[in-house]
């Protein structure tokens, strides 16, 4: 849809579709012992060290460039890995709503002002982190009320929820850092007024008018 309606390149598609997945490993990475959260961990300490030894000075020798990556790398994947499994708690408070957005902002911001990209593709990124996270919330929450067995599990009302119950100050500390990371975040009056406005899809086609496959059969035929 991004495509036919001309919101984005095939290339800025393949990063959404990226950080979407990425979205939906987030909420479980307060999980000391998933193997998904060791790999999300590892992926980002691979992109962002590349990163960061992309930003260093061009003089730079290759073993300082190596040398820059591995002490990035380490210090992701075992420093700030560990020190996070310390002080979460599993199902808490990143398992929650505001988590989500959390996590968009984080993204909208990174990609506008460490990455330069602009500020639609930026906010656009954002919306896909937060729409995996929340789409994994929302699985994880149909799944705790076994609608198919005997009734809710006891896991029911921990997944989709607006804070973390019986830490308010965990809550309280997240909703703060949201309302400091919203002035922060590029310009976003543009974006949304380019995909809330109906004129944005009134070109798209859902189902040919006439024959399906018309440019790959002709193709065929040649």
């Amino acid at each position: 849809m991004l495509l036919a309606s001309a919101m984005a390149t095939p290339q800025e598609v393949l990063l959404y579709f990226i950080l979407g997945v990425v979205g939906g490993l987030l909420p479980d990475i307060d999980s000391d012992n998933s193997l998904s959260v060791r790999l999300l961990f590892t992926f980002i300490a691979t992109v962002i060290s590349f990163l960061v030894m992309f930003k260093q000075q061009a003089d730079n020798t290759l073993i300082e460039l190596f040398l820059v990556w591995v002490g990035s790398f380490a210090f992701i994947k075992f420093f700030l890995f560990s020190l996070f499994t310390k002080v979460t708690v599993h199902r808490g408070i990143i398992h929650s709503i505001p988590a989500a957005v959390l996590f968009g902002f984080i993204t909208t911001i990174l990609l506008y002002r460490i990455f330069h990209f602009n500020d639609f593709v930026a906010w656009m990124a954002g919306l896909f982190v937060f729409g995996g996270c929340i789409s994994h919330l929302l699985l994880d929450e149909l799944y705790s009320l076994n609608l198919a067995g005997s009734g809710p599990k006891k896991s029911a009302g921990t997944a989709f929820k607006f804070g973390s119950t019986g830490d308010f100050k965990s809550t309280a500390f997240i909703y703060l850092v949201i309302a400091i990371l919203f002035v922060a975040t590029p310009e976003h009056k543009q974006f949304f007024s380019v995909i809330l406005d109906t004129s944005t899809y009134k070109h798209l086609e859902f189902f040919p008018k006439g024959k399906w496959f018309t440019e790959l059969c002709s193709e065929l035929e040649k």
